[in-house]
């Protein structure tokens, strides 16, 4: 079977936007067992769009559009499917109808402008919009079945989930799916853990692993197609599954920071609600980034409680109550530094856990004692209090502030189990 996806709008190519719809897309076609084969963004011109589409037509069996479907002028995928299809197009009753709810529900009335979002081929079934107004729709051009859908991505998420996925599994009588382990790595580069892993597919017959590289993080995915079985069969895939995480655990050891896919902070913020600890940061090289991560966790506010951009020594003595002579006899950057910065944000704050990172980001600043790259972190908690020194150097300031923050969190999470 052969799937394709499909995004257009200028705003893609000129890129004003990131295409993520069609990373979602991919995910969940996986989970069916089905493999994109091309991803394709075109832009807001009719010709361009039908010719794609009738391209599509004649080697995919199921192509995912996104995009073009709104009240607005640049918004032609609908026209320019119909010219692929050699269709008219019509003012489709159904699309008005569910149009004409979502503007009820809301105290509005539709008028003509959004009725332009109702105009479609000719031989095209709707796929109802319960986020928006512009309806969705499907139909088959050539060997290929084609599901159009807004581009707004809360609105195409829940249309996927609602609308298309269950057309798929009927339509298509899927009868496989994809099991896969996803596991996040620190500490290690791509090429090293892609070395330590040799020899995976020899042991593990019918999967094979995936490596995705986001600084300063590694992914690896086992990847296991199987038929979709009783629950009997269905938990021996599972244990196989299992059998393999375990060997990946046993190869990486405790560079391993997630066995679910978490980011860092997620595994952090799970541990910290799980033992039921608050956290406090203090950061000077590091700038506010550790506290944009913690807090970009959803239910953060249960165990984060303060943070403080010390950047000065002013600040790290009238806020954190570093001492002027530890300023004054080891500087700003030094692990003595770093652990009263840990020690008074936790007092600070009343927090189980205080944190603090001290250092030189780059590009200048950095002496033959501490050269760009250095980082102090410190570490406050029950029953410790430590701090220690690091020097990386990743070539850029953010790349150094990234791997600050990471090592921080990571030394945090090393605390909170034990190790």
């Amino acid at each position: 079977m052969i799937a394709e996806i499909l995004s257009t709008g200028d705003e893609v190519l000129l890129g004003d936007i990131v295409d993520t719809n069609s990373g979602f897309l991919c995910e969940k076609l996986l989970d069916l067992g089905i493999t994109v084969s091309q991803i394709t963004a075109v832009g807001d011109e009719v010709g361009q769009i039908s010719r794609t589409l009738d391209q599509i037509a004649q080697r995919a069996d199921i192509c995912l559009v996104t995009g073009g479907l709104g009240p607005t002028s640049d918004d032609l995928t609908a026209l320019g499917c119909a010219r692929a299809a050699g269709e008219e197009l019509i003012l489709n009753s159904n699309a008005v109808e569910t149009m004409a709810l979502f503007f009820q529900k809301r105290g509005f009335e539709i008028d003509q402008a959004n009725k332009k979002q109702a105009m479609l081929p000719a031989s095209a079934g709707v796929l109802p919009n319960t986020n928006g107004t512009a309806p969705g729709f499907f139909m088959r051009m050539g060997q290929c079945c084609f599901y159009f859908m807004p581009g707004v991505p809360s609105e195409m998420m829940s249309m996927y989930t609602d609308a298309v996925k269950p057309r798929l599994v009927d339509n298509f009588g899927l009868t496989s799916q994809i099991l896969i382990e996803r596991l996040t790595i620190f500490g290690l580069g791509e090429s090293r853990v892609g070395s330590l892993l040799k020899g995976f597919e020899n042991k593990f017959a019918g999967m094979h692993l995936g490596f995705r590289a986001k600084f300063p993080f590694v992914e690896v995915k086992i990847v296991y197609p199987v038929k979709i079985k009783s629950d009997r069969a269905g938990n021996t895939d599972r244990k196989q599954l299992d059998a393999a995480s375990k060997w990946v655990l046993g190869c990486l050891e405790n560079k391993v920071i997630s066995k679910t896919g978490q980011s860092l902070e997620q595994e952090v913020g799970s541990l910290l609600k799980e033992k039921q600890f608050t956290l406090a940061i203090a950061e000077s090289c590091t700038g506010g980034l550790i506290s944009n991560l913690v807090t970009d966790v959803a239910g953060s506010s249960d165990y984060f409680l303060f943070s403080a951009v010390t950047y000065s020594n002013e600040a790290k003595m009238n806020i954190l109550k570093v001492s002027q002579k530890t300023l004054e006899t080891y500087g700003a950057v030094h692990e003595q530094t770093a652990l009263e910065m840990a020690r008074g944000v936790r007092y600070a704050a009343n927090s189980d856990w205080g944190i603090s990172t001290t250092g030189i980001a780059g590009p200048g600043g950095g002496t033959q004692d501490k050269p760009v790259g250095t980082v102090c972190i410190g570490i406050a908690g029950p029953g410790i209090e430590t701090s220690k020194r690091y020097t990386f150097n990743f070539g850029s300031r953010s790349a150094n502030k990234e791997m600050f923050a990471a090592t921080a969190l990571e030394l945090l999470r090393r605390n909170l189990i034990g190790k």
